[in-house]
């Protein structure tokens, strides 16, 4: 299944780089990895879910709402570094007196 096809059952869009890979376990699941390309032959994994199968859902689906997990922690761990980024000015020792003198 191609990327383009993944998307088209309902997968997050990635951005350019970036990819899905669904992998075996050896808990015999699946897992889905967001992965960042790093050049030809390389790789990085961003972030994993297992793949969770309910009797109810069909297999396509299942994995479908795994990328999606996937993509949502991607993207909440995102946000939350970009806080971290923007509280940084913050640092150091604040004296109430406004300063040495």
């Amino acid at each position: 299944m191609s990327m383009a096809e993944l998307v088209a059952a309902g997968a997050p869009e990635l951005p350019e780089g970036y990819f899905y890979r669904i992998r075996e376990t050896s808990i015999s699941n699946l897992m889905v990895e967001i992965r960042q390309q790093k050049g030809r032959w390389r790789s990085t994994l961003v972030t994993d879910t297992y793949v969770i199968h309910k009797p109810d859902v069909p297999a396509g689906e299942s994995v479908v709402r795994a990328c999606e997990r996937a993509f949502e922690t991607w993207q909440g761990a995102a946000a939350e570094r970009a806080a971290y980024r923007s509280s940084l000015p913050f640092l150091g020792d604040h004296d109430p007196r406004g300063g040495r003198r």
